[in-house]
């Protein structure tokens, strides 16, 4: 019975051995449907890598634009810092001439006239000489305070 059984089987088609049921007709009208689903997927992911692309390419020219801003903002901040710089730069040219002057001044002088000079100068304004002496010293003491602090 055995021999039977293999001669049976090997009579019937690869469906029917593997229990599918339909004849030939049946399977060619899913195949069509397969072929369709396949057909929209295929769209589908086309779209899907077209939408992609674009918003790859959105987002590049957008990073371009914000390095190119901070490229001209870095720019500025450097223009600013050069003139900065350039003002400092002056004001430090002019402060250490003031200094040369009056180191200059204080080797030349003689102290007795300087002394002489001075003593006038409160006779004739001791008002503004107050003023200018009380000015003088609280700028020393905010130097010297500051220093401490």
């Amino acid at each position: 019975m055995d021999q039977e059984q293999n001669e049976q089987v090997g009579s019937l088609s690869d469906h029917e051995k593997f229990g599918e049921t339909g004849s030939f007709g049946s399977a060619s009208t899913s195949a069509p449907r397969v072929y369709d689903k396949a057909e929209e997927t295929a769209a589908s992911v086309r779209e899907r890598a077209v939408q992609m692309k674009t918003q790859l390419a959105d987002k590049l020219e957008t990073g371009a634009g914000r390095l190119r801003q901070r490229v001209t903002n870095t720019r500025k901040i450097d223009d600013a810092i050069a003139t900065t710089k350039q003002r400092v730069a002056d004001t430090s040219d002019r402060l250490a001439a003031g200094m040369e002057r009056s180191a200059d001044w204080l080797r030349n002088t003689n102290m007795t006239s300087f002394q002489q000079g001075l003593e006038r100068q409160v006779r004739e304004n001791p008002g503004r000489t107050l003023l200018i002496a009380g000015a003088i010293g609280y700028l020393l003491g905010r130097a010297f305070k500051g220093k401490d602090a």
